[in-house]
């Protein structure tokens, strides 16, 4: 999943990256993200959701990885692109 940003509530999203059948600007900014025969209307360029989505397969190739520390990076990246990271608590 992606975590994306709903235009009209600034709510999060989160989305399957693999069910995204079309990307586009909204005139109005943000971008429509299609997936079937719906669409969510999303604060994010189409540009920033592509990358998203790009990060997102490139990670899932990672994460089918043997080598144990290549499939812990994937891991963790697919975790920050869901937006799922845990709060620093020591941070400042």
């Amino acid at each position: 999943m992606i975590r994306l940003t709903i235009k009209s509530t600034g709510n999060p999203i989160y989305i399957a990256p693999e069910n995204i059948t079309a990307i586009c600007d909204n005139k109005e900014g943000g971008a429509e993200v299609y997936s079937g025969h719906d669409f969510s209307l999303v604060r994010e360029t189409a540009a920033e959701v592509a990358r998203k989505v790009s990060a997102w397969r490139l990670a899932m190739i990672d994460y089918h990885h043997d080598i144990p520390s290549v499939k812990i990076k994937a891991m963790a990246e697919l975790v920050r692109l869901a937006g799922l990271e845990e709060p620093d608590h020591d941070a400042g």
